[in-house]
């Protein structure tokens, strides 16, 4: 039902209904398109909200029992740290505390004592506890020693710092702290970062400075330490960090979203094409289907067109042979009286010579105009094709006859170049007459038509190996190349009043009698007509 409601469209509806369906298609896959990217957006901006919790949560914790277990060891060591404070210099003390540090905190790599102005005791390296160390150790007790410490990222060393206060409820008597490797935050963020993504530890006071990775601390990192403005804009999660300087981020890959973008739409867009191509498709082949519907009303109205004109012809020589029939006896019966008046003339003494030749004369014109509406009775006859032997120089010369009236009456010479003596052919005398007097008219119509000086057909007779060839030639227009093809085809005619039959009908009565006709033509020089009639036995 919807293929015959298709068939029934017109080509420019097909377009619309195509051009239609790609608009709907485009637009449900772009939407298709920016759905997905969003959607993958926002998957992996919820899992950066999840894998940054959780990383925080995880070194917030970490600190947060590392605080308390040294908590725990310094109010355990109280007593050996006031040995160490009335004895700062004494090594063995020292290396006491080293060695019960390293028990309780084996991943520790250096320590050491402040009183409670912040005067380092002695460092464990001297190197490392610098200005900075001293200003954070400074800063925490001048917060009252707060229970969540600084975390102390120190850019010389690359580690970090925790610290404590050591002594009494009653009287804090200094700070005891302990410096870690990076490494043990950074396996926490390595834990948690997600492909395509980078879990960072940045300076919460320095915006956008680097301080810890999943590899490591930022000496490791082969680019700059800070942040650019583009990885800022990107940053997906942020938290801070308790107690600490640090803020963890969590940073896309530099075009993971776009990237998506640029996959979904150049999916979209390859989809997007194939409906195009298929509905393109579909309408060219509406459209061929459209054609040939179109071909075959205008080849079926041409048809039915023709078969009224062959009716109207047909009509027209049932006519002109009726005609021809009713002409035929006036005529017999004008010869007639003619031929009695001669008589009558004979018989008498007086014999008006003027009188006897205007008689003769009516009686031949009669008598010749009876043998024209004959011959027209018998060229309009719907009888049989008779084949008889027939001398064709013969049928050339009656043909000529029929058309003298016209070469007289335009002035055209004419010239007949008839070899004698051919052999007899067998033949429809009638059709060959009829084949001839139509290829005169045309050349008759020919050279009135161009107005040349001398107008002259000639035609002409000869004998090749096994056929005769005739030919009508005129000093004409001429043909002009494209036309030469077509004047055969049926109704086909280069006149507005002529009804394109004769040279159709022509071709077809000298194929029927197993010969051909042809036409060469050059603009200009005039247009030969050659017709060949095989020979008896050839």
């Amino acid at each position: 039902m919807l293929r015959n409601l298709f068939d029934r469209l017109p080509g420019p509806v097909h377009l619309a209904h195509v051009l239609t369906i790609l608009l709907m298609v485009g637009a449900m896959l772009s939407w298709q398109a920016w759905q997905r990217s969003k959607s993958f957006q926002e998957h992996h901006l919820q899992l950066a909200r999840t894998s940054g919790t959780g990383a925080a949560e995880d070194l917030e914790t970490l600190l947060n029992e590392m605080q308390r277990s040294m908590r725990l060891f310094a109010n355990q060591e109280q007593p050996l740290f006031e040995a160490i404070t009335a004895q700062p210099d004494n090594d063995t003390l020292w290396d006491q505390l080293g060695k019960t540090a390293k028990d309780y905190f084996p991943e520790y790599f250096g320590f050491t004592l402040t009183d409670a102005n912040g005067n380092v005791l002695r460092p464990d390296f001297e190197t490392r506890v610098d200005e900075v160390c001293l200003q954070d150790i400074h800063t925490f007790i001048d917060h009252a020693y707060r229970d969540q410490g600084y975390i102390h990222p120190n850019p010389l060393g690359y580690h970090f710092d925790i610290m404590v206060p050591w002594g009494t409820q009653e009287q804090l008597r200094g700070v005891f702290f302990l410096s870690f490797y990076p490494d043990l935050l950074a396996r926490i963020l390595r834990w948690a970062q997600l492909p395509e993504h980078e879990l960072l530890l940045l300076r919460g006071d320095r915006p956008g400075l680097i301080e810890i990775t999943a590899q490591g601390s930022r000496d490791l990192l082969e680019r700059p330490f800070f942040l650019d403005s583009d990885e800022l804009a990107r940053l997906s999660y942020t938290r801070k960090i308790a107690g600490t300087r640090w803020e963890l981020v969590d940073l896309p890959a530099a075009g993971l979203f776009h990237d998506e973008a640029t996959r979904n739409w150049a999916n979209a867009a390859i989809i997007f094409t194939a409906f195009a191509g298929i509905g393109f498709l579909m309408l060219h082949q509406l459209s061929r289907k459209e054609q040939h519907r179109s071909r075959a009303e205008a080849q079926a109205l041409k048809h039915q067109s023709d078969l009224a004109h062959v009716d109207r012809l047909n009509i027209m020589g049932e006519m002109a042979s009726g005609l021809a029939h009713e002409l035929n006896q006036p005529l017999s019966a004008i010869s007639t009286y003619c031929q009695a008046g001669l008589r009558i003339i004979d018989a008498s003494a007086e014999k008006p010579e003027k009188l006897v030749h205007a008689l003769k004369q009516a009686s031949l014109q009669a008598q010749r105009a009876g043998k024209i509406v004959h011959r027209m009775r018998q060229f309009g006859s719907k009888g049989k094709p008779r084949r008889t032997a027939m001398d064709i120089n013969n049928v050339i010369r009656n043909a000529t006859g029929f058309v003298e009236p016209e070469l007289i009456k335009h002035g055209i010479s004419r010239r007949l170049e008839l070899v004698d003596k051919l052999p007899l052919l067998t033949a429809d005398n009638i059709q060959i007459e009829q084949v001839m007097i139509n290829l005169l008219h045309n050349a008759i119509e020919a050279v009135v038509t161009a107005k040349t000086g001398i107008p002259t057909l000639t035609i002409s007779s000869r004998r090749t190996d096994h056929h005769i060839e005739i030919a009508v030639h005129d000093n004409g227009p001429g043909l002009d190349p494209s036309m030469a093809n077509k004047i055969f085809d049926a109704f086909y005619s280069t006149r507005t009043d002529g009804m394109g039959l004769g040279l159709a009908i022509s071709r077809s009565i000298i194929e029927a009698h197993g010969g051909q006709l042809r036409v060469e033509s050059q603009p200009g020089a005039g247009a030969t007509f050659y017709f060949t009639l095989p020979l008896t036995g050839a």
